[in-house]
């Protein structure tokens, strides 16, 4: 009876949770840090571009210029060898964006460069968060009150997780998860210690004493997955977001068993 009541209550809510209220897993992906490489010139006098672009150059702790942009926000590290290395994207735009403004800049102070459409850029390096999350079929409900789990009410009834934006923007709807809703397409909270024993033991470093997070590193994508008991994970290591979206996949895959 009692599970029959459970069963009853999740599908109550989920009848009011609409398809379009569901996140795909690219849209709860968000990449933090794009990291890119390209060359610009032959050479580069970095003394002068700190001076003619009010750069910073301290070559005693860095051999590099640093040239920021406020909008989008990056760094771009210059090299004399003419390479440069742009991070802080949170898309492949906003590095051609900033390439694009440096180059710029730098022939506006007389500053030799090559021509764009000469000027290859290479991701370095992708990384990504992600919160693992219950399956829409699943039935199992929230054991106890749980401030961590933010939730947001629907129009009609039901709950759905609370957004990233929607939780750095505080939003007011925003609340905490009560005993006995329903933890289907919620954030899945995690037991590492249970998990290094299923994933595979060569792939994966647990050392709570020194860093609260599970280490996973895929073969396939080639990416490194920290994964937290609050079902969060950064991903690093891709170069394309259609490998972090693989590597989440693939996780997804591998706890299936778990639940």
């Amino acid at each position: 009876m009692i599970i029959l009541l459970v069963h009853l209550t999740t599908i109550l809510y989920k009848v009011n949770i609409s398809a379009s209220d569901m996140l795909s897993d690219e849209e709860r992906l968000t990449v933090v840090n794009v990291v890119a490489s390209t060359r610009v010139a032959e050479e580069l006098d970095l003394p002068d571009i700190a001076i003619q672009l009010n750069c910073e150059y301290e070559p005693e702790q860095f051999p590099g210029v640093v040239y920021r942009v406020v909008d989008p926000k990056l760094a771009i590290l210059m090299f004399r060898s003419g390479r440069a290395v742009c991070t802080g994207g949170k898309n492949e735009q906003n590095i051609h964006t900033g390439i694009e403004r440096m180059t710029a800049d730098l022939r506006a102070a007389g500053i030799d460069t090559w021509d764009l459409k000469d000027v290859e850029i290479e991701v370095q390096n992708m990384v990504a968060t992600y919160s693992l999350f219950y399956p829409e079929d699943y039935y199992g409900t929230a054991r106890m009150d749980d401030n961590n789990t933010r939730v947001i009410d629907l129009e009609g009834g039901g709950i759905r997780a609370a957004t990233d934006e929607e939780v750095e923007a505080n939003d007011a709807r925003i609340r905490g998860i009560r005993e006995g809703e329903p933890l289907a397409a919620l954030p899945r909270k995690l037991n590492l210690n249970n998990l290094t024993f299923h994933l595979p033991f060569d792939k994966v470093e647990y050392e709570p004493e020194q860093f609260p997070g599970l280490i996973y590193r895929l073969d396939y994508p080639k990416v490194v997955c920290l994964i937290f008991g609050s079902g969060k994970m950064v991903i690093t290591g891709a170069r394309h977001k259609d490998e972090i979206l693989e590597a989440v996949q693939f996780i997804q895959d591998e706890l299936a068993d778990l639940l």
